[in-house]
């Protein structure tokens, strides 16, 4: 029995939506929400019930003071008429309801108590439960007469209101169904040209700067609402070909320099003693760095509609990422220094279709930023068939910059390959994780 009390499914719960006793919930639960419809159908049917009773007030009003007017005209016919007559000895019932009584004394006792004797014309007597009309009439002959109307036995009683009542609620039901679809119907059309341009938005590609198409039969403040979209996404395209162009001319200025620091190094090693050693092999590992990242730069900088696929520029590039890989690289980024330890977790032999360049500036960012923003303890990567992992302790004071322009790179290169990458920062470790699309490995 007490399940049955909290159960939400049981149609005899007073909770239950579907429960016809609730018919707001019923109503609400047929209209979407958060539509325009869900957030205005309460006030809607508001001020219908509020013109519904404020109507019914004035229907019974109009006909109480209708069924006054009519009396007062009616009396005063009979006055005129009856002060053109020999006047009455005795009174003189017209019909049930009304008497003609020939002076002030032969009136009803009540009748006097509530009327003066000098009082002349018509007057409302009484209360609710007895209510009297009279008439004070002169004839011609300065005599006085009275015609008195019961009137709480002709006026519309409480089971008439409640007649005009039932019946008023009866003709008004259909038209406020009318009016919930009419407003239904109205804002189906001043929403469907938003709901378009909304649809458009959603299923578009996520990376597509091209303008939103205005739908047919927009409004001025949706049109005005899709420019300022368009706008939007035309700055940024400016923005995005202004990055590129630097990014492909500062590419291009720095190979020359690149290429005269490696003519100077070959020269350089020709004549260099032993203690030289070490020195030069530093400076050739930072300018394999530069080149790579040139390369890279070139590749991002480069119009993405123009490759062959758009996972890379050159997908007939496979780059193979292993242990040995990783290790060779890690001793290359460190320059061959044993003070941090390096995990290799080889799960899958990792193929990506990425030229070796751009894997090496990926993958040597990943190692970077473990290695100067992370704590003291050993460095762990996972490597998966589709995506490879770097994680590292977190130092105990973190470093001001952060993870700084490397994620930036990280995240460039992931997003041109269509790459997934993640940065997850717990309270004691940070992991970094590039993860491939099925489409960017070979093979799997």
């Amino acid at each position: 029995m007490a399940s049955n009390a909290t159960n939400p499914t049981n149609p005899t719960n007073p909770t239950n939506p579907t429960n016809p006793t609730n018919p707001m919930k019923a109503l609400n639960s047929l209209i979407r929400p958060r539509t325009l419809l869900a957030k205005m159908w309460r006030s809607v049917l508001l001020i219908l019930l509020t013109t519904f009773v404020v109507h019914a007030f004035l229907v019974a009003a109009s006909l109480q003071l209708g069924a006054e007017a009519q009396t007062k005209r009616r009396l005063a016919r009979i006055g005129e008429y009856w002060s053109l007559q020999e006047p009455l000895q005795e009174p003189l019932g017209l019909d049930p309801v009304t008497v003609v009584y020939p002076h002030y004394g032969r009136l009803p006792a009540n009748i006097r108590k509530m009327l003066a004797p000098d009082a002349r014309g018509i007057f409302e007597l009484g209360n609710r439960a007895e209510d009297y009309f009279v008439l004070t009439q002169s004839r011609p002959d300065g005599g006085v007469f009275y015609v008195v109307e019961f009137h709480y036995e002709v006026k519309p009683n409480e089971s008439i209101e409640n007649e005009v009542f039932v019946w008023y609620l009866i003709g008004l039901t259909p038209l406020c169904l009318l009016l919930l679809w009419v407003c239904k119907r109205i804002t189906a059309r001043v929403t469907s040209p938003m709901q378009e341009v909304g649809r458009l938005v959603v299923s578009r590609d996520p990376g597509s700067l091209e303008p939103v198409p205005l739908p047919p039969g927009s409004s001025l403040e949706l049109e005005a609402l899709v420019g300022q979209i368009n706008g939007a996404l035309e700055r940024t395209a400016e923005v995005l070909d202004r990055e590129r162009s630097f990014t492909q001319f500062a590419s291009h200025e720095l190979r020359t320099p690149a290429a005269i620091i490696q003519a100077a190094l070959e020269r350089i090693e020709a004549n260099a003693c032993a203690e030289q050693t070490r020195p030069i092999a530093r400076a050739r590992r930072g300018l394999l760095d530069m080149q790579a990242l040139i390369d890279t730069f070139l590749q991002l900088s480069s119009d993405p509609s123009e490759a062959s696929e758009p996972s890379d520029v050159r997908p007939e590039v496979v780059t193979c990422i292993d242990e040995e890989w990783v290790t060779a690289l890690f001793e290359h980024v460190t320059s061959g220094s044993t003070e941090r330890e390096l995990r290799v977790d080889l799960r899958d032999v990792l193929l990506l279709q990425a030229s070796p360049t751009m894997a090496h500036v990926l993958v040597a960012n990943l190692l970077k930023n473990a290695l100067f923003h992370g704590g003291p303890g050993p460095i762990a990567v996972r490597i998966h068939g589709d995506a490879i992992e770097v994680r590292n302790s977190l130092p105990a004071h973190p470093s001001a910059r952060g993870y700084g322009i490397g994620t930036q790179i990280v995240r460039r290169i992931c997003e041109r390959l269509g790459w997934r990458f993640t940065l997850t920062i717990g309270e004691d470790a940070a992991v970094a994780r590039a993860q491939a699309e099925p489409s960017s490995t070979s093979g799997r």
